[in-house]
């Protein structure tokens, strides 16, 4: 495996455009993803940027943000300190949390959210897993408007 997978510089996540569009024009800062294991593994500490691909027919990534900082919270704790920055109302983040208040969540600073004026094209799907991409791999979704 080349190095810059063992250390990729973004993560794809798929989100609803309705939740997308809350982080790239609401900029709500805050984006938050249960992982498998509650913890945060050494390829997703690496990535700078989290991009935001639009789930459904288009298989379009809408925007980024930096990555400011991730950490793991309990449900109750990332209310208490993130509130109204949150990407999910508190309702929806106690769905989304189906009763498992007590498992550690991903919760993602997030800064410097941009919309693109246009959605790149990925040209194929990413499960809730999400996907990494190398700094080359970025560079050419952002500059040539699709990756392959």
């Amino acid at each position: 495996m080349s190095k810059s997978l063992l250390q990729p510089f973004a993560v794809i996540y798929p989100l609803p455009t309705h939740l997308a569009s809350r982080i790239l024009q609401d900029k709500k800062s805050i984006f938050v993803k249960y992982p498998t294991h509650e913890t945060i593994s050494p390829k997703l500490t690496s990535c700078k940027k989290l991009m935001l691909y639009i789930s459904g027919a288009n298989k379009e990534i809408a925007g980024e943000a930096d990555i400011k900082s991730i950490s793991l919270m309990t449900l109750s704790e990332t209310i208490l300190k993130y509130g109204s920055n949150l990407f999910l109302t508190e309702d929806e983040l106690r769905k989304y949390s189906n009763g498992r208040d007590s498992k550690k969540m991903m919760v993602f600073e997030l800064d410097e959210i941009t919309s693109y004026p246009a959605p790149k094209a990925l040209g194929h799907g990413i499960t809730m897993v999400g996907e990494y991409i190398s700094k080359e791999e970025y560079n050419l979704l952002v500059n040539k408007g699709d990756l392959i």
